[in-house]
């Protein structure tokens, strides 16, 4: 693949300084699988259901963060690397695989420009971390690392969500962690991957309980909030998944959860 343009090696530059910055802020004592929030353990589980068998596969995971999703899978098995821009995230996920007894390999690099092999992963894992980068540059890298067969599955944020667009715009007055390049996806966006997948399907993820997640960022991830919004989580989710499968609806859900086969 060609080099990358000066322009995105500088935005890619300011999303690993800014990210380093978010995950120097975060407490030791989150690096727990059991104090997984609920939110992100639904999107893991929704996922991590539609990997292939784990079990000695090769799994690239785009954007570790803390490193919940490379250890879970490689605790099932899987023989994962896991990279990220943050070398401040990548610290922090190998602690955790460091307190789970698993073996995870970690890199920092972008997902726009990969150091691996054509060909050289069963599937990839994306959660919350297309929406950061190049879209055409990194869906082409996906699909080049794949092998024939393999497949993506990936969750981001919409753009269309309205109670997270506000959010979003007032997101200033209760310290809302965000980078500045990010982009919340629209479906029309897919269109990269259509280009470089043989089939690719979506459906939207969280509807009315994109609220609850509100209230415990503007909460500050309050313990006795967070467990009031989890018990509602709860009775709310299966409404959202009901209402989900109606039409049009999945296109104002908070995240899009997508599936591509190489």
């Amino acid at each position: 693949m060609t080099p990358l343009p000066l322009e995105l090696t500088k935005r890619i530059q300011m999303e690993a300084t800014e990210n380093d910055a978010f995950y120097s802020r975060k407490s030791e004592d989150s690096l727990d699988l059991s104090a997984l929030h609920y939110g992100h353990a639904e999107m893991l589980d929704w996922s991590l259901k539609r990997m292939p068998s784990l079990k000695g596969a090769r799994i690239l995971d785009v954007g570790v963060g803390d490193g919940y999703s490379s250890v879970i899978m490689a605790r099932a098995g899987a023989l994962v690397t896991g990279i990220d821009v943050s070398d401040v995230a990548l610290q922090r996920a190998a602690e955790l695989a460091k307190r789970n007894k698993v073996r995870v390999e970690l890199r920092q690099m972008p997902g726009e420009d990969l150091g691996f092999e054509t060909q050289s992963f069963d599937a990839i894992l994306s959660v919350s971390a297309f929406h950061h980068m190049d879209h055409k540059r990194a869906a082409s890298e996906f699909a080049r690392v794949l092998r024939p067969g393999g497949r993506l599955v990936m969750i981001d944020p919409l753009v269309s969500n309205p109670p997270a667009w506000l959010y979003r715009k007032l997101g200033h007055f209760f310290s809302r962690e965000a980078t500045s390049e990010e982009r919340p996806l629209r479906v029309r966006d897919l269109a990269v991957l259509r280009q470089n997948f043989h089939k690719v399907t979506w459906t939207g993820m969280f509807l009315f309980s994109v609220a609850l997640f509100g209230v415990d960022r503007i909460c500050h991830a309050s313990p006795r909030v967070q467990a009031l919004t989890a018990a509602v989580f709860k009775a709310v989710s299966p409404l959202d998944k009901t209402l989900l499968r109606l039409p049009i609806l999945p296109r104002i859900a908070w995240k899009i959860a997508v599936v591509a086969e190489r």
